[in-house]
């Protein structure tokens, strides 16, 4: 794990990079702008003791949506590997629901065709 400090308007990931782990907001806020996002406010804040970055490491996909440090942040990051090894540790029923429940996220804020 890895304790991080940024500033205002900071990017943690973009679109199609790969889900390398997944953020814990300790204090500040994280803004996600989907794709379709053309303005400068993002479509989600993330705030203090909220988690981002999940959908991806849990689906084994690429990032959806960009996401940036709206003010002063604390962040804690986890590794894919040591998620993995968490979740590795955990009941099988947990590794199931988290991956149902990220894919059941993911497919609903894709555009439909």
């Amino acid at each position: 794990m890895k304790r991080m400090q940024l500033e205002p308007q900071k990017f943690l990931f973009r679109k199609g990079d790969a889900a390398n782990g997944v953020y814990l907001v300790i204090s500040g806020q994280v803004g996600i702008f989907l794709p379709s996002n053309s303005t400068n406010k993002p479509d989600f804040i993330v705030r203090e003791n909220e988690l981002f970055g999940e959908m991806g490491v849990v689906s084994d996909q690429s990032r959806m949506a960009n996401a940036a440090t709206v003010t002063d942040c604390d962040l804690l990051f986890v590794s894919r590997e040591e998620f993995d090894k968490m979740v590795d540790e955990s009941h099988i029923v947990v590794r199931g629901i988290l991956r149902i429940l990220s894919e059941r996220l993911r497919s609903a804020q894709m555009p439909k065709k």
